[in-house]
């Protein structure tokens, strides 16, 4: 292999395809028919942004090795980047055909297939596979994160939980095990358990860093506004009338748009999952959105993603007469939010018209206290909204730690001590 070759092959490594490309395409045009070096282009294309190049040059490879496995995932992933979700499809089931221990490609199936049988499947399958790798000695830390994550996704909590308490050195850390099994324990509705072991996790938990799956300032106003225009109107025209709420809706109210400190879009949606047209399956179907593999049918809320724009998608339903309630689970004494029950009327923001709560004012007020005009950077509503409804203080006081831990790993103590301050467990803080 030549240095020019290796150097392209290090920055693909480092995740920095941009500078691999120029050199790949260097050494393809001196050789053009070395099948491995049209691979290593091909990946640099797709993420570079160049699905079709890539598709083109990973059939190139599959030409000469038509059973290449790498080659196949790569196609697969080109192929629903130009668009074409089906035949990306396909592509990943011959994959697994061909070599069923593929867990990457099962969970792209999960993430692509319109059909529930079929994505619970692969959910399990890539989890079950990932068990097994991680019983090889030598199978590194990533691998066991990797594990964690599909056997949550699968919901098999006490898998996880197993896995976590008797392999805790193999993974990167004892405090990154220690945070997957509080959230394993919050998952399984052990509240207390999770809370006094994210408390760990905090203490342990130097100021500075980055947190981890929090990449900061990545945020567009712009992006999100789109997003829910979009989604607004997908939703409205199958007769399903969706709302901005929470923070999307203050921001909207307050300033005529989304927060720019926001982090994601809020949806509100009148109506029960029984009165409601199959959300999971109107989501899985859209080429725009990607549900979140632990999502399951029947839900009372939705993590998607439209366009990269992380949304939250609430159904809000009916308690007696005088209220609705919202939550993120069917988990007893799990966060929810009970509000004065409302209509929808159509109101006018710089940013667009949307259906709103037909006393807006009101509606934020119950979320957010008598101050709600006011910027308040430290609040956040799953731990001190007046609106919290019959939830267990061990999950309010879980959520509290949780993100006075990534305030502190992003080396912000101010906003770390105002949530810990929120907490209705007292937490004792141990940073100057």
């Amino acid at each position: 292999m030549s240095g020019t070759v290796r150097e392209a092959m290090t920055y693909l490594r480092d995740g920095r395809p941009a500078d691999a490309l120029p050199l790949l395409r260097r050494a393809h045009e001196k050789e053009p028919g070395r099948p491995h070096l049209q691979q290593a282009l091909a990946t640099a294309l797709l993420r570079t942004g160049d699905p079709a190049g890539a598709l083109e040059a990973f059939d190139q490879v599959l030409k000469i090795l038509p059973c290449h496995t790498p080659s196949l995932h790569g196609r697969a992933l080109a192929l629903h980047g130009v668009g074409d979700r089906p035949g990306a499809l396909a592509t990943f089931r011959d994959l697994v055909a061909l070599a069923p221990g593929s867990w990457k490609a099962w969970q792209s199936i999960a993430d692509i297939t319109d059909n529930e049988s079929e994505r619970l499947d692969a959910i399990n399958q890539a989890a079950s596979i990932l068990v097994r790798l991680c019983a090889n000695p030598q199978a590194p830390p990533p691998l066991f994160e990797q594990c964690t994550a599909a056997l949550i996704h699968a919901h098999d909590f006490d898998t996880a939980r197993n896995l976590l308490e008797r392999e805790t050195s193999r993974f990167s850390s004892p405090a990154d095990a220690l945070n997957r099994l509080a959230d394993v324990h919050y998952q399984s509705g052990n509240f207390h358990e999770a809370f006094q072991l994210k408390t760990k996790v905090l203490q342990q938990s130097p100021p500075g860093g980055t947190p981890p799956g929090e990449p900061a300032g990545n945020f567009d106003p712009l992006a999100a506004t789109a997003a829910l225009r979009e989604l607004s109107s997908l939703l409205r025209n199958l007769g399903i009338n969706a709302f901005p709420m929470a923070g999307t809706l203050l921001g909207l109210v307050r300033e005529g748009a989304p927060l720019a400190s926001d982090r994601d879009v809020d949806v509100g949606i009148l109506g029960t999952a029984r009165d409601l047209p199959d959300l999971a399956g109107l989501i899985r179907s859209h080429p725009q959105l990607l549900l979140r593999r632990d999502a399951r049918p029947g839900g009372r809320y939705y993590a998607v993603f439209w366009g990269g724009i992380a949304v939250d998608l609430f159904l809000f339903e009916t308690s007696g007469n005088d209220h609705l309630v919202y939550g993120v689970s069917d988990r007893p004494g799990d966060i929810q939010w009970k509000h004065a029950r409302f209509g929808l009327s159509e109101a006018s923001f710089p940013a667009g018209t949307w259906l709103v709560p037909d006393n807006p004012e009101r509606y934020l007020g119950e979320t957010y206290g008598p101050d709600w005009r006011h910027p308040d950077p430290g609040f956040a509503s799953a731990i001190s909204s007046p609106a919290l409804f019959a939830v267990d203080p061990y999950a309010r006081a879980y959520y509290a730690v949780a993100r006075a831990r990534k305030a502190l790993l992003a080396g912000n103590r101010t906003k770390a001590t105002a949530l810990l301050s929120q907490s209705p467990i007292p937490v004792e803080i141990l940073w100057p």
